[in-house]
């Protein structure tokens, strides 16, 4: 028996804290950054069957430790108590009746980080049964940064299809407390791993135009401040984690940070069990939204849901994305949802003939392994935007009309993907 088995078999003593496959999921980010003194909220979104009813209370418990599954509880929302180190300084800010179990621990300190990682935990109280309780292995590393050091920031995971451009970001921060004038970033490097959260093999490095073999040609540095990392055409081997780091000057001093835990690139290839729906031709102004509809699995719930529209063929960027620094500069400002998926678009005159494309990425439980989230991602087949006027006129109007100094067909490398996960929860079906 493996020791993840064993360690499930003993906890199940006091319950299903593994979960069961496909049944009990707990998702958080891998990982988390503070400056000391500030307040971090560890997300937490769960999932049960649809089968259980007659609940009488959800409790969500914090669990701190060094390894997986956390070790010690800290915090239990159900009776309010939390160990003494703790008192004082956390509260559940979610709604457990929603699967929302975030927990917020304020005036993070140096010796928070003693226990590293911190597991949120779900029991369900049904009456007449036996007690139902999961939890995520993996928990979220805390990492709490000095007033002399930078946060460095980046999404947990990015789903992607082959053959996208995907562009990862990354965002650091100095200490409100320092007043640094004059900064400017001095290097950038990312590895990755294939394994684990946190990265071992360097692929990129700015001060040296160093590259990995197997990204050579494909991998460039983008975003305003010069820290994303941007990949062109990927394929399923490059589903890897990728971690950042920085190097910063200020007021003569050098600031250097890097990421504790990474980001995971999920890539996936074309399926269609989420059933997108989109109207092949609108015409503008008649008609300025585009309508998205998509099923869920069926006897499934998510763990979380994005929504992302993508234009151009081949694809040019995005058109929305909750991240407004990755929507193409065609877009910015002029696109938002409506409803719960459709696109609502404003002030595009000159753009006709373009095609747009729901995208609807999903994090699910495994069917078949405990404590495995898979996820999901699906693009519809395209809706072609007309704008009232003739074609002439349109293309003159695109040309004349640059956006940023450039024209706005190059403004932003193509397909861009980036997807800030996990979010709020989302519960609804569209058929």
């Amino acid at each position: 028996m493996s020791g993840l088995l064993l360690l499930c078999s003993v906890l199940s003593l006091w319950g299903a804290v593994c979960g069961r496959p496909g049944q009990y999921c707990a998702d958080q980010p891998s990982g988390l950054e503070a400056f000391a003194g500030d307040s971090v909220t560890f997300p937490c979104s769960f999932v049960f069957p649809r089968t259980v009813t007659g609940i009488t209370n959800v409790t969500i418990i914090l669990h701190a430790g060094v390894g997986n599954y956390c070790g010690a509880r800290i915090y239990n929302s159900g009776y309010g108590n939390t160990t003494q180190e703790y008192q004082g300084r956390v509260s559940l800010v979610g709604d457990p009746w929603t699967r929302n179990g975030a927990i917020t621990l304020t005036n993070v300190t140096t010796s928070d980080v003693v226990r590293k990682y911190y597991c949120c935990r779900v029991r369900l109280l049904i009456p007449n049964k036996e007690t139902e309780q999961w939890q995520n292995a993996g928990g979220t590393w805390l990492t709490v940064r000095g007033e002399n050091e930078m946060t460095m920031h980046q999404p947990p995971f990015i789903p992607a299809l082959v053959g996208d451009t995907v562009t990862i970001p990354c965002h650091f921060s100095i200490s409100a407390k320092k007043k640094i004038q004059n900064m400017s970033l001095s290097s950038v490097q990312w590895s990755s791993s294939v394994f684990f959260p946190f990265c071992d093999t360097d692929i990129y490095n700015s001060a040296t135009g160093a590259v990995h073999s197997k990204n050579k040609g494909r991998m460039s540095l983008a975003g305003e401040g010069g820290t994303f990392i941007q990949i062109k055409h990927v394929g399923l081997s490059d589903s890897d984690w990728y971690c950042c780091r920085a190097q910063v000057t200020g007021d003569g001093q050098v600031y250097r940070t890097e990421t504790e835990r990474g980001t995971h690139l999920i890539i996936t290839g074309k399926t269609n069990e989420m059933k997108i729906e989109q109207p092949k031709e609108v015409t503008f102004p008649d008609s300025p939204t585009i309508s998205c509809n998509y099923t869920l699995p069926e006897n499934e719930d998510p763990l979380w849901v994005g929504i992302y529209w993508m234009f151009g063929d081949p694809r040019e960027g995005f058109a929305y994305h909750p991240d407004p620094e990755l929507i193409h500069p065609r877009y910015r400002g002029k696109t938002r949802l409506v409803g719960q998926s459709d696109l609502y678009l404003e002030e595009v005159n000159g753009m006709d003939n373009t095609s747009f494309y729901c995208r609807v990425a999903m994090r699910l439980c495994d069917s078949t392994a405990t404590n495995h989230i898979e996820t999901l991602l699906e693009e519809g087949t395209g809706t072609l935007l007309r704008v009232n006027g003739t074609r002439k006129q349109s293309q003159q109007s695109q040309q004349m009309d640059p956006v940023d100094g450039e024209n706005a067909d190059s403004a932003v490398p193509g397909g861009t993907i980036s997807i800030f996960g996990p979010g709020p929860l989302t519960f609804f079906s569209k058929t």
